[in-house]
């Protein structure tokens, strides 16, 4: 588990959607789906709730062995 500063953790998440963004743009025929559209709706998600008085953001793993 670690602990990261918000701040770091919506930076990522705005680079990485941002991301998400150029390749639909870029690749529409490989990236502009539905699966992608729910990613950046789930990135979107993550940013509205460390927005306002978080100032640090938990991450643990979450995995599932058969």
């Amino acid at each position: 588990m670690s602990i990261l500063s918000s701040t770091t953790i919506r930076t990522a998440l705005v680079d990485y959607r941002a991301e998400l963004i150029r390749m639909q743009i870029k690749f529409p025929s490989s990236f502009n789906n539905e699966e992608h559209d729910k990613l950046i709706k789930s990135i979107d998600d993550a940013l509205l709730s460390i927005e306002g008085n978080v100032e640090h953001v938990m991450i643990s793993a979450h995995s599932c062995k058969n």
